[in-house]
């Protein structure tokens, strides 16, 4: 009784990293939306400081501009996105240092590190 789809000596190869795969995906005008309000609730909104781990995220924001580049309002998005946004700002500012000063273990970050982790959680906004 043997079952070829079962070989016992063959184990998946999960050395090989799958990040990088593409994918074809179709999303509706109202899924691209959704998902870019998502993200940036997430990022602007969201009060807790566990969300920096996504807010920074450089997945979250290929796909933040893949969805922006795509959305019917893409034009006026990489406008309003191109100016700094004050408030956001303000806004990712203070969780951050919340989010430092929370630390168990504080890292030792220069400023250069720390404007870098800010420009990563303020896109698609520069930061003035």
């Amino acid at each position: 009784m043997s079952d070829t789809n079962q070989n016992s000596n063959e184990q998946p190869d999960f050395t090989e990293s799958k990040e990088d795969t593409t994918q074809p995906v179709y999303l509706t005008q109202g899924e691209i939306n959704a998902l870019q309000k998502a993200i940036l609730f997430l990022k602007f909104e969201c009060e807790e400081t566990e969300s920096l781990l996504y807010s920074g995220s450089p997945l979250l924001n290929s796909v933040l501009e893949k969805v922006r580049d795509v959305s019917a309002f893409g034009e006026y998005a990489k406008e309003l996105h191109s100016r700094a946004n004050e408030h956001a700002e303000r806004f990712m500012r203070a969780k951050l240092e919340r989010s430092y000063g929370a630390e168990l273990a504080p890292h030792e970050r220069t400023e250069e590190q720390k404007i870098e982790i800010l420009r990563s959680c303020m896109y698609p906004y520069p930061v003035k």
